[in-house]
């Protein structure tokens, strides 16, 4: 009787209709998504902190909040570059579980990439294969809308369909607490901080989860021009080993 074959241990693969894991031991996707939850934290947190210092400030604080007249106001987050709407999802998850009040607009044009621009060209590696294809294409609203629904955050979360330069004008004219750029090309990057970065609360986090993408390169190059005549310090956090993409970064507007 020959002897069993061992199973191969099939590899987990983040599904954004799982409970984000919170408990140990971690799967791998637990550390995939330190970084954005890291900088989502710290955004609610800054959120939570100036809300506090307003009831302080206010003589009348603590009474009017007993009397329910002042309530907390909204977190405001934004992802600009949804793709399959995990990290949407899973962040969206997280600041439900925080009993915050909270909105979150997910931007993309749900086709892959739009595009490129003659700086994208420029800067792109030679070997690229988005020179020659649109990539990220296995994406759909309707699939997205559809994850949001089953995770129960469909009051939550709302998505907005085409490129930046047409959904951005469109949005509703307040400040934001957290947003999330993950567009990968060099004029989207620059679109999305040009709209955002005036309209950020002191505290809030600009996520960047490309800065140091080597498929990308053109992302750090519009973050870098961006931010080249700006008081914010980028801060950078990886997870696991060194490889490639790992390295995220996010500033906190001063």
């Amino acid at each position: 009787m020959s002897a069993e074959k061992p199973v191969k241990e099939k590899k987990l693969k983040f599904n954004a209709s799982l409970e984000f894991p919170h408990v140990p031991p971690f799967p791998e996707i637990f550390f995939e998504r330190i970084p954005v939850l890291h900088a989502f934290q710290l955004a609610i947190a800054n959120f939570l902190r100036t809300e506090k210092q307003l009831k302080k400030h206010n003589p009348w604080g603590d009474f009017f909040w007993k009397m329910g007249v002042r309530r907390m106001g909204r977190f405001n987050a934004v992802e600009c570059g949804v793709f399959t709407g995990s990290s949407l999802v899973a962040c969206a998850r997280y600041a439900h579980e925080s009993g915050i009040p909270f909105k979150m607009i997910g931007l993309d044009t749900f086709s892959g990439l739009p595009p490129l621009s003659e700086q994208d060209k420029l800067f792109a590696p030679a070997d690229a294969t988005y020179l020659n294809q649109t990539l990220f294409t296995e994406t759909s609203l309707a699939g997205v809308q559809a994850l949001v629904d089953r995770a129960e955050l469909t009051e939550f979360v709302e998505l907005r369909e085409g490129l930046f330069s047409q959904s951005l004008p469109l949005l509703e004219e307040q400040q934001y607490h957290y947003v999330n750029i993950d567009c990968d090309l060099f004029e989207p990057h620059i679109e999305c901080l040009e709209y955002f970065y005036q309209r950020m609360v002191p505290g809030g986090v600009i996520f960047f989860d490309d800065y140091n993408s080597i498929n990308y390169p053109m992302a750090g190059k519009a973050i870098d021009q961006f931010f080249a005549d700006k008081p914010e310090i980028l801060a950078q956090i990886r997870y696991g080993n060194d490889a490639p993409n790992r390295t995220k970064a996010y500033i906190v507007k001063y």
